[in-house]
């Protein structure tokens, strides 16, 4: 019966999680509190004690990221959440989640926005220290295929399936700057600024130097930024919603937890 609340609780609330991020961007608290207490409960019921311990691990590797501005905290607590209702009590449930998750991102929002970018005109000189570095990331991952590919570690067919999403992630990354100034980056007044906004490069050097190049905005650099009447800033707005990835993510290493060894073995 616990097993069943741990399971249901897992895939509704990841579930529910995909659809509020879809629709309004937030993946809210009366969400994923109730889903971390449920975990814990669960968790020390059922003496997964494993998932207490790796929760904690990613709570605190997450919310470091979170405060470079890399990851919303709704994203932080959600993730916590999944690991403490983990039904197998073990790090390969989580690994296959974010595995999957972040492979079927990359594939999905690569292919969405280098197709609009291209659509608007591709600009190289832009984009050139970004082209150099990913070309250069392309090359150590070629390497690497092959080396695998030689000794035995995948075969030829799987080494391909998986150079198709690591191209695109490569071709994203070398357009990301001019991708994410068309598309993300939004000039708001100070007055409108939200929770957890993650300011943009492109902001005046001012307010950079003024923040210390930090991304995140909380309450801090916001009484700063007014302190000093700055009327107005550039945020990213609109970033990809990863929710729904981590909805996937999570029904296929809840019910198909060997997924990784098919897919690279």
């Amino acid at each position: 019966m616990i097993t069943l609340i741990q399971q249901v609780t897992l895939i509704l609330g990841t579930l529910i999680g995909a659809i509020t991020d879809t629709k309004t961007g937030y993946i809210y608290d009366w969400l994923t509190y109730p889903m971390i207490l449920i975990g814990i409960i669960t968790s020390i019921s059922l003496q997964q004690i494993n998932n207490l311990i790796i929760a904690g691990t990613i709570f605190v590797a997450l919310f470091i990221i979170y405060k470079l501005g890399k990851i919303g905290g709704g994203d932080v607590k959600l993730f916590t959440a999944i690991t403490l209702l983990n039904p197998y009590n073990d790090l390969n449930f989580i690994i296959t989640t974010i595995f999957i998750s972040a492979l079927l991102s990359m594939i999905f929002y690569s292919t969405y926005y280098i197709i609009k970018y291209v659509r608007n005109g591709i600009n190289f000189e832009k984009n050139k220290e970004s082209i150099i570095k990913a070309i250069i990331l392309g090359i150590i991952l070629l390497a690497y295929m092959i080396v695998a590919v030689l000794n035995n570690l995948f075969t030829l067919q799987k080494a391909i399936i998986l150079a198709i999403p690591f191209a695109l992630g490569i071709i994203f990354l070398a357009f990301q700057n001019e991708i994410k100034e068309n598309f993300f980056e939004k000039k708001i007044k100070l007055s409108e600024v939200e929770e957890d906004e993650i300011l943009s490069n492109n902001n005046s050097e001012k307010i950079l130097t003024l923040l210390n190049n930090k991304q995140l905005l909380e309450e801090k650099e916001f009484q700063l930024l007014k302190k000093h009447k700055i009327k107005e800033i550039k945020v990213m707005r609109n970033l990809p919603k990863f929710a729904p990835f981590i909805f996937l993510g999570t029904l296929t290493a809840t019910y198909i937890p060997e997924i990784i060894t098919i897919i690279l073995f």
